[in-house]
């Protein structure tokens, strides 16, 4: 989650304790606000970056056979400080740790509650999906909030294992292909 100063000037409540689960990182080294989003962004995959580490840790311990990758999420940092886009093969592996994290969700949910350690934002998920970011903010806010609602729709039935990656990944792009085109005609 993504803490701006003008949220905490507004939240009189907001403390930060010595142990507070939050990280303050200085960003008046960044030039434009549009990088301090995507270093935000790469910040929230790091995150599920070291949950996964202490999930493939553990199952190491037990021996298991188990394992998520974690590569491909230092490869999506690179997409979003970068502004590239993903392979159809980076993406394939991409929902396939999602589906193996989601395994994992699924069998400690009845134990804990881990859900929330996983997530990636969305627009993050955009982002390596090709989404031109700009347009993506140019969006009102129904119409991200649309495409929020079908894309998260989407997501889980990939993660749960409901459809195929790759009719996922057609279904998808189709919808980041139809956010454009109505950001074009909005604009004209």
């Amino acid at each position: 989650m993504i803490i701006k100063k003008e949220d905490l000037k507004e939240r009189k409540d907001f403390s930060l304790e010595e142990h507070s689960p939050f990280m303050i990182l200085d960003t008046k080294h960044f030039q434009y606000f549009s990088d301090i989003e995507k270093f935000g962004y790469a910040v929230e995959v790091l995150n599920v970056v070291n949950s996964i580490t202490w999930i493939n840790k553990m199952y190491r311990d037990l021996k298991s056979e188990l394992h998520i990758e974690t590569e491909i999420f230092y490869e999506i940092i690179d997409c979003i400080l970068n502004s590239k886009r993903f392979s159809d093969q980076q993406l394939e592996r991409y929902y396939l740790a999602q589906q193996k994290l989601e395994q994992f969700s699924s069998i400690t949910h009845k134990l804990t509650d881990t859900d929330n350690n996983f997530d990636v934002p969305f627009t993050v998920d955009f982002i390596i999906l090709g989404a031109n970011q700009e347009q993506y903010e140019n969006l009102s806010d129904d119409r991200r909030n649309e495409l929020h609602d079908e894309y998260a729709a989407l997501f889980c039935q990939v993660r749960s294992g409901e459809i195929e990656i790759e009719d996922f990944l057609l279904q998808v792009k189709a919808l980041i292909f139809s956010m454009d085109e109505l950001e074009l005609e909005n604009s004209i």
